[in-house]
């Protein structure tokens, strides 16, 4: 069994995130897929947004997608959100494949996560192109397989900084905008 997992705050889910699992569960012929909604995140301040909206926001997304679930394992552990022990404690699964971006791929295999060389021997790397400034890759090299997709042109703090304008329209699901109106999140202009 090939199992995904691609994780991030989600804080919104943003079709650019959609179209990443899409591809990586086809792509890469994923058993499933496993969108994991950060806990505590130790690289930086945690969300504004609670846990459990978060969660919320991103079953909404997914909602009805093939393969693809929402996992609370990161909600629901106590302390930082380390990707090497989510990797850990889904290593009896079967084969794991890491999803992410571009520019978290650059810090993941530039050392910069914790435990990084542990992540790459318990998950292959699969990388979604994104093309921050300044940040241009050819080839990530052995043992990374690179998504085959348009570069994602989207960014949560995008989708905010919209949605506090008043606008998110086409940038996230329907049913995501409508709980994001109705819990009165993002009204302000993020930091």
């Amino acid at each position: 069994m090939r199992l995904g997992v691609f994780g991030g705050e989600f804080d919104p889910p943003h079709l650019g995130h959609l179209a990443v699992a899409r591809v990586a569960r086809d792509q890469l012929e994923l058993d499933r897929l496993l969108v994991v909604p950060a806990g505590t995140p130790p690289h930086r301040t945690a969300s504004g947004t609670p846990a459990e909206v978060r969660y919320r926001m991103a079953e909404l997304a997914f909602e009805g997608e093939p393969r693809i679930e929402v996992s609370r394992v990161e909600i629901d552990r106590d302390g930082p959100s380390y990707t090497v022990d989510t990797l850990r404690s889904l290593a009896g699964h079967g084969g794991l494949v890491l999803v992410v971006g571009a520019d978290q791929a650059d810090d993941l295999l530039e050392g910069r996560w914790h435990e990084s060389d542990e992540i790459r021997r318990i998950a292959q790397l699969a990388v979604a192109p994104r093309d921050p400034p300044g940040r241009h890759h050819t080839s990530y090299g052995t043992g990374v397989t690179e998504l085959d997709m348009a570069p994602v042109d989207l960014s949560s703090t995008g989708v905010r900084t919209a949605v506090a304008a008043g606008s998110g329209d086409g940038d996230v699901d329907p049913a995501v905008l409508e709980l994001i109106r109705r819990e009165g999140l993002y009204a302000e202009t993020p930091c």
